[in-house]
C-alpha cells in the first residue's frame, strides 16, 4: 500500500475530476475489495470502482461525489499520493545531486 493511517495525501485519480489535486487526511483503513464489490463502512454504502485497498479520507474542503460535496469519503489507495517529509537519506542524496 502507498498510504498509511494519518498521512496527508493528494488525490491523483478520482471518478469525480473536481477532486483531483485535493489534499486529504488518510483517516482509517477500510479493507481490500474487488472491482464492483459492495461494502458498508460507518453505515455508508460503498462500491469498489477498482480492485484495491480502500481508505476513509477527510478534507477541510468538500470532496465531490454523486450526491454533492462531503467532508468524508472512501478512496482507493492507488488513487492517492502520500505527502511525507523527506528522510535524512533522501535529503543527503538530493544535496549530492545538487552539488554536481
Amino acid at each position: 500500500m502507498r498510504c498509511e493511517k494519518g498521512d496527508l495525501a493528494k488525490i491523483i485519480y478520482s471518478v469525480w475530476p473536481a477532486n483531483l489535486g485535493k489534499i486529504v487526511m488518510v483517516e482509517s483503513y477500510i479493507g481490500h475489495f474487488k472491482e464492483g464489490e459492495s461494502f458498508d463502512y460507518l453505515e455508508v454504502p460503498c462500491k469498489a470502482p477498482v480492485t484495491d485497498h480502500f481508505w476513509w479520507i477527510t478534507a477541510e474542503y468538500g470532496i465531490s461525489n454523486g450526491y454533492g460535496e462531503t467532508s468524508k469519503a472512501y478512496i482507493a489507495d492507488t488513487w492517492l499520493e502520500p505527502l511525507r517529509p523527506l528522510t535524512l537519506k533522501e535529503v543527503e542524496e538530493s544535496e549530492e545531486i545538487m552539488s554536481v
